[in-house]
């Protein structure tokens, strides 16, 4: 096991009818606040007028801005870094998503920086000061509630990169399960393969020979979210399937799977940044195109922890009694095989998307494995993984 440091200072408050707290708990952060969402879920669901409501009770000033794109864009975020200048906010409650919140990062670096916001992204810059972060997790996917991550899109020049800075993790996250229910089951799927990747990329990308706590960690989260995902697609207002899907999303990328894991990388997040920058695929669809893909590409690199995968979580037996080469490719037939099943697409064309610019996907992925330190991935190796995802 290396070296690690793993900080996670978010105080969260889970469970039912947690939001009524949200007035009294923000008010430690200041009186005023920049009110960040999306676009109508928000409304619709009433939380908008809850949060609004309760916030004034505290004495908190409201500085709306909607509007946050399902992948969120750098123009929105200068727009509203502006907004909260000229407010002077003492800090952001971000209500949404892993979108709105990853989004409110952005906002919050940029508020107090004096370089380009997207300086941030390309890592020419680091963040020195932010302002606090309230997350109230209306889609479990990211872990952006519990992280120091924030991810933005570049239309102008095709980019989707990431920022990280422990000053940028929310100070409070309200998750409350209830408010999931009105998810559609689709994009319930689509988060909970997120949520899987964020767990299963370092398990299988990991050099190292031992590792019984993070493996037992990923394994058993990642059945847990199997075996609640297969509840909710049943019944999609089960409390307790949707509760265990919040509170996994929230704990599958808050540093704690891969801390002190040899060697674990995110090569299929490398992978999938490009194809929804480029198309505005969900992140969670576009992962479930390129994960089956990259694990053939990678079969004989990893066909221990592929096996381990089919094994210990998808609880396949006797693959002890095939040739590796054979028992890995049992093993991504079932991945696939689940991925069906949740009508995950397997391809682009599955996805509606057509006419893929590869040169420019694999530009992108090159860019993202240096800004991530992945090595050992060609552009050969890259361009034809994406030819093998249309």
């Amino acid at each position: 096991m290396t070296n690690f440091e793993f900080y996670s200072p978010t105080r969260v408050l889970f469970g039912k009818g947690v939001l009524s707290r949200i007035g009294e708990e923000s008010a430690a952060y200041g009186k005023k606040a920049l009110f960040l969402y999306g676009k109508e879920s928000l409304k619709k669901s009433g939380l908008y007028d809850f949060i609004k409501s309760e916030t004034e009770k505290a004495g908190i000033s409201l500085i709306e801005f909607g509007g946050v794109e399902p992948n969120p864009v750098l123009s929105h975020a200068l727009a509203a870094i502006e907004l909260a200048r000229k407010e002077s906010v003492d800090f952001i409650i971000a209500a949404g998503g892993g979108s709105v919140i990853d989004e409110a990062k952005g906002i919050a670096a940029g508020f107090y920086g004096k370089d380009d916001l997207w300086d941030y992204y390309s890592k020419k810059s680091t963040v020195e000061k932010a302002l606090p972060i309230v997350a109230v997790q209306t889609q479990p996917a990211t872990s952006s509630e519990t992280n120091q991550v924030g991810v933005l899109t570049n239309p102008e020049r095709g980019e989707k990169f990431g920022l990280r800075s422990p000053l940028l993790i929310p100070k409070l996250a309200f998750l409350d399960p209830e408010v999931t229910f009105s998810i559609p089951v689709q994009y319930t799927a689509y988060a909970c393969f997120d949520i899987m990747s964020h767990l299963f990329e370092g398990y299988f990308t990991t050099t190292a020979d031992f590792s019984p706590v993070q493996d037992g960690f990923v394994e058993g989260m990642v059945k847990a979210v199997m075996v609640s995902l297969e509840r909710i697609l049943k019944e999609p207002e089960d409390y307790e399937a949707r509760a265990s899907v919040m509170w996994a999303a929230a704990l599958a990328w808050n540093g704690l799977s891969n801390a002190g894991l040899d060697g674990a990388h995110i090569p299929c997040h490398m992978l999938e940044h490009p194809m929804s920058a480029l198309y505005n695929i969900s992140h969670g669809a576009g992962l479930s195109i390129v994960t089956p893909v990259w694990l053939k590409s990678r079969k004989k690199q990893i066909s221990n922890r592929i096996i381990k995968f089919g094994q210990n979580i998808l609880e396949l037996e006797g693959l002890e009694n095939r040739d590796v080469s054979s028992a890995c490719d049992l093993v991504i037939e079932k991945l696939e095989d689940f991925l069906r099943n949740i009508a995950c697409p397997l391809s682009f064309a599955e996805a509606g998307i057509h006419d893929i610019d590869v040169d420019e996907l694999t530009k992108q992925a090159m860019t993202l494995s240096e800004l991530w330190n992945i090595k050992g991935y060609t552009e050969d190796e890259i361009k034809k993984i994406y030819n093998q995802c249309s």
